[in-house]
């Protein structure tokens, strides 16, 4: 009843670290600082499977925790994720990226 229910896919898909530094850069989100692009950065890749492999929704709860903690802001998160979304999105069109349907 009271549990989140994130309206972002839980499909994994291959993130390298490389990439993850790439998106997560003050290039792509002018409101983060220095410390929060690794803040971001360490979080997501620690998040991420052996297989480097990480969901969209795996994303929104680390990012989420960091806002929670007040890590980031709401403009921060809002804007990280909408990175995220592009990219996923663009790289993995032909798969399913905003929320699973049969859940």
């Amino acid at each position: 009843m009271f549990g989140f229910s994130s309206r972002y896919s839980s499909i994994e898909h291959p993130l390298s670290e490389v990439e993850v530094r790439r998106l997560i850069s003050r290039h792509h989100i002018q409101t983060l600082d220095n410390a929060q692009v690794v803040l971001i950065e360490q979080a997501i890749i620690q998040r991420r499977h052996g297989d480097g492999k990480i969901s969209l929704r795996h994303i929104d709860e680390v990012l989420r925790v960091l806002k929670n903690q007040r890590k980031i802001s709401k403009f921060d998160y809002t804007n990280t994720m909408k990175v995220m979304e592009e990219y996923y999105q663009s790289k993995f069109a032909q798969e399913q990226v905003k929320g699973d349907t049969n859940t």
